[in-house]
């Protein structure tokens, strides 16, 4: 009776775990792209019951509801998920690529990191998704080792300065070289009507969503296959590509508000009337007006960016597509930004030896922008420094115009200065493979830039002065480029190779306009044909043409022993016939040493340990165009045409070159849990292009000439952590960069001043340093500033300046943290600059302590009376001593370090089984804050400014610069 019962029982429970069973169905797909996975292993843990997804990413499998489906893909992180009482279960899969592992875009080519052997920067579109930077080189900021972006000005879509380790010219723009899908681009500031450091940003019409990566060549041996553009580095940026799998489509938005972060702490109106009388001895009667100025001219301004974009394809063809629209308001009136992007990239399997594909992106921008900076016209300083007691608009609601300066808010909103963009940026390219591990390609693209410049006042003070004044100006630059190479790539047992070789040509065209006329009849007739007075109109050109041929070897022996050659072969039209080639080798070998079995078998912590080095010489050819030949300029003699010499010609220019020495190291350890990359180089460069000074007698003040030499010496650190805890992951990355720049040689080692005077090139210095008399404080006696006397002579005169400080940073960098607890992400982005100064040139005028500007509330502590210990000087009506007082020295240079929490994140993912109600494949939903708090002693309105733009030799110098803001964004992703 025993047995049949216990058969009873146990076939009773095997009917219920039976019943229970039930078909689970649903669809795995990508968490980067949202693309369907086929193939993905799904297995019922515990048992051999087990499928795999179809070609769709679809699954079905036999589960009860309290086993556990294990989906598991080469390159994927594994998942585990309780059946529960759900039938439909759909699955994100996370990519389990290392950072060592990962491949990495490189010249002609790509190239697994872990195999390289030269120095490069890497930075993903996931660490910029949701930053609110609307340019390309914004988003490098602080995300790679060896790479300094500072943004010049917080002008939307305003120009930013890039140096890749340190500058390697003097009379070039430092920036580096861009390539974008294979093809160089137009860049740099192309406006001929002068804002100082809000310069023209034609980076900015790229839309950086459409971007899968950023990859920054550092060393010779990365870069030297570009040759004569290569020693400011190259940035390859790689745009989105199509996938196999079902079509996925993305709506991704963001809305914020922008605000300043920081205002200047000016005298209201009671503190400048106490200034006043101390000034003047006469006491102003109290008017009633008590201003502030800077809130009259700061606004709390939207920013918003919409964007649609679908990736997909088949086996044969694949695409992306997408559109965006970009619009933000400047914090400072009367400046905006606006941009709309259009970009098509396919890819096309013809056979099975022919691939050909496009990448077309369209443009369309326009920016206003407000005088500033160096200009006195501006709303920024004219609205800083008017004194409170000044009222901004008269009983009868028009502008006052009664104070000593133009009203600045009737600049902002009266004046019109606008530009508009028209970009097509686009190539064609074809693959073909001749035979196994032997591919041709033809890759042929155009730049297209179109910048037009609108700019008219009529009822500003400025505008009454010349009866209406506007300007107009064209702008129209085609770049086309052509590359062709030859790609082998084989296999022989343990040796490896990689070798490229071709050609490449780019011919541009630059044509511009400039128009000025004045003396209008109505404020509504803006263009230049509604002038009476046309008081400047002038057109140019500039052709230039580059021949290349280049060559790149790679090989490993066991991915152990790896060496690397390349060169290029560079024509310029940029120089005269004798010079007109130049040969630019470098060499590169690296040893695995973890791949070696003594290593691997006894050091298990280390998963992966690389000696790397590198040599090699890298061009520039930035230099002013024609400048070999003779010029002539045009005038008119005594009412006639005429035609004058305007510079010496020198058929012996040729490029500037730096030899570029690196020593690196990358580790990892507990299976690259925790990586790190060492970095030691040393650049030197030679034949600096340079004004060399003539005497006045030969008609000509200076010649162009090789005649300079600096260096740049630094380290690179990167460190990452990678770890998961159950269901946090933890990813976390610091990038620290240290460089030293020398000015070596200079034409009879004569130093060279630049900007507004202050910044000298000398030799055994860094470029840009700043030469000044050096503020010794107040004396307490007099009140006035005691000045070194450096050469005691017993007079201060100019010859008496010294060097008194450094734009360049000592050290550069930024952390990155990111986390992930099941729906939630957060990040935390730092960034930094430690050791640099600041010329304050806004102080010079806001703590003169004369004339009618208004002050800073520094100027409270200024001296009064005999004994006073202070380091503000007294204020005084005598013109020699208030001019002595207000001398530029030291007494304005500032340490201008700082620590920037550049942006905070927050983040929500909703559950699959949600979202898949709502016919959403994912949907995530965040919070963002760009700027959220800047830790620095600097006194102005923001440390990371440059009022002169990209010029290499004046740095750091702050003369009223528009301000960054501080943004807060909410935003939402959407997949279908």
């Amino acid at each position: 009776m025993k047995q049949p019962l216990l058969f009873l029982i146990f076939s009773l429970l095997s009917w219920s775990s039976l019943a229970q069973q039930r078909t689970v169905h649903g669809k795995v797909t990508a968490e980067a792209d949202g693309t369907t996975q086929p193939g993905v292993n799904v297995v019922v843990k515990g048992t051999p019951r087990g499928t795999v997804t179809d070609t769709d990413g679809q699954y079905r499998i036999e589960a009860s509801p309290d086993d556990v489906l294990v989906f598991s893909f080469i390159g994927m992180l594994p998942q585990e998920i309780t059946v529960g009482t759900r039938d439909v279960i759909d699955i994100q899969l996370k990519s389990d690529v290392t950072e060592l592992s990962e491949v990495v875009v490189i010249g002609y080519g790509t190239e697994q990191k872990v195999l390289m052997t030269e120095a490069v920067g890497v930075v993903k579109s996931d660490a910029i998704k949701d930053l609110p930077v609307p340019t390309v080189d914004g988003i490098l900021q602080g995300q790679t080792t060896g790479v300094q972006v500072s943004q010049n000005s917080g002008t939307p879509g305003g120009a930013m300065s890039v140096r890749v380790r340190g500058n390697t010219s003097i009379s070039g723009t430092g920036q580096p070289l861009y390539v974008i899908d294979g093809i160089p681009m137009t860049t740099g500031d192309f406006g001929m009507i002068g804002y100082e450091g809000q310069g023209i940003n034609s980076l900015s019409d790229i839309n950086p969503n459409d971007i899968e990566s950023v990859t920054v060549l550092k060393d010779a041996a990365a870069a030297a296959v570009y040759g004569a553009r290569a020693s400011n580095g190259i940035v390859l940026i790689t745009t989105k590509r199509g996938k196999t799998g079902n079509s996925v489509v993305n709506f991704n938005m963001y809305r914020g508000v922008q605000q300043v972060w920081n205002t200047l702490d000016m005298l209201n109106a009671e503190q400048w009337r106490d200034y006043r009388k101390d000034l003047t001895g006469v006491e102003l009667p109290d008017n009633g007006v008590d201003v502030d100025w800077q809130k009259e001219i700061f606004r709390t301004a939207p920013i918003s960016n919409y964007e649609l974009s679908t990736v997909g394809g088949n086996d044969r063809t694949k695409f992306f597509l997408s559109g965006n629209y970009f619009d933000q308001d400047g914090i400072l009136i009367g400046t905006s930004f606006q941009r709309a992007n259009a970009r098509v990239n396919i890819d096309h399997k013809v056979n099975d030896r022919l691939n050909v594909g496009t990448s077309i992106g369209l443009t369309y921008s326009k920016t206003n922008r407000v005088e500033g900076d160096a200009s006195l016209h501006g709303p920024l300083p004219n609205g800083i420094s008017t004194p409170a007691v000044i009222s901004v608009y008269n009983p009868d609601g028009t502008y006052n115009q009664s104070g000593p300066y133009s009203n600045a808010v009737s600049i902002a909103n009266e004046a019109t200065n606008e530009n508009f963009t028209y970009r097509t940026l686009g190539n064609i390219f074809a693959d073909y493979r001749i035979i196994d591990g032997l591919t041709l390609t033809s890759k042929w693209g155009a730049d297209f830039y179109n910048l037009r410049e609108h700019a008219f006042e009529f009822n500003t003070v400025q505008g009454q002065k010349y009866n209406g004044l506007g300007f107009e100006t064209y702008t129209n630059v085609l770049n086309l480029v052509g590359n062709n190479s030859i790609r082998y790539e084989k296999k022989f047992g343990k040796h490896d190779i990689d070798a490229t070789v071709g050609m490449s040509f780019e011919k541009r065209e630059e044509r511009f306009s400039y128009m000025r006329g004045q003396d209008y009849a109505d404020e509504n007739l803006q263009y230049i044909n509604s002038a009476a007075t046309k008081v400047d109109v002038t057109a140019g050109a500039r052709d230039h043409g580059l021949l290349s041929y280049f060559g790149r070897f790679n090989y490993n022996f066991e991915e152990k022993y790896l060496v690397s050659l390349s060169g290029r072969i560079d024509g310029s039209t940029n120089f005269g016939p004798d010079n007109q080639y130049g040969f630019f080798p470098a060499a590169s070998a690296a040893w695995r040493v973890s791949q070696e079995g003594f290593f691997r078998d006894n050091i298990k912590v280390v998963s992966e340990l690389k000696l790397r080095a590198s040599y090699g010489l890298l061009g520039n050819e930035d230099i002013r165009a024609f400048s070999y030949q003779a010029t002539y300029g045009t005038s008119s003699y005594r009412s006639q045409p005429a035609i004058f010499p305007n510079q010496i010609p020198n058929p012996d220019l040729k490029w500037e070159t730096t030899a570029q020495l690196d020593l690196g190291l990358d580790a990892g350890f507990f299976e690259d849990q925790l990586t790190l990359s060492f970095d030691y180089y040393d650049k030197q460069t030679t034949d600096l292009l340079l004004d060399r000074p003539l005497p006045g007698s030969s008609g000509f003040t200076t010649m162009y000439q090789n005649v300079g030499e600096l260096e740049n010496k630094g380290i690179e650190i990167s460190l990452g952590y990678n770890a998961q805890f159950g269901d946090l992951r933890w990813n976390s990355r610091l990038n620290l960069s240290g460089n030293r720049n020398k000015v070596t040689r200079l034409y009879e080692n004569q130093p060279l001043d630049a900007g507004r005077g202050n910044n000298r090139i000398m030799v055994g210095q860094p470029v840009g340093v700043f030469y000044d008399l050096k503020s010794l404080g107040v004396d307490p006696s007099t009140g006035d500033i005691v000045f070194a006397d450096t050469n005691f002579d017993g007079e201060i005169t100019t010859d008496d300046r010294t060097v008194v400080g450094n734009p360049n940073p000592q050290f550069i960098g930024g952390f990155t943290n990111n986390l992930n607890y099941k729906g939630f992400d957060f990040s935390l982005f730092l960034q930094w600059s430690y050791g640099n100064d600041v010329f304050n040139g806004s102080r010079l005028y806001l703590e003169s302590l004369q004339g009618g500007d208004n002050q800073t509330t520094a100027v409270v502590r200024r001296w009064r009376q005999v004994g006073d210990i202070t380091d503000v000087p007294r204020a005084t009506s005598d013109p020699v001593a208030a001019a002595s007082n207000k001398r530029e020295s030291s007494r304005f240079i500032e340490d201008g370090s700082y620590l920037r929490v550049k942006n905070v994140t927050l983040g929500y993912t909703l559950q699959q089984r949600f979202s898949s109600k709502i016919m959403l494949s994912s949907v995530r939903v965040y919070a963002s804050v760009q700027n959220l708090f800047t830790f620095t002693n600097y006194s102005g309105l923001d440390p990371e400014v440059n009022y002169s733009g990209n010029d290499v030799t004046v740095v750091g110098t702050d003369f009223f610069t528009f301000p960054q803001a501080r943004a807060i964004t909410l935003g939402i992703n959407l997949k279908f």
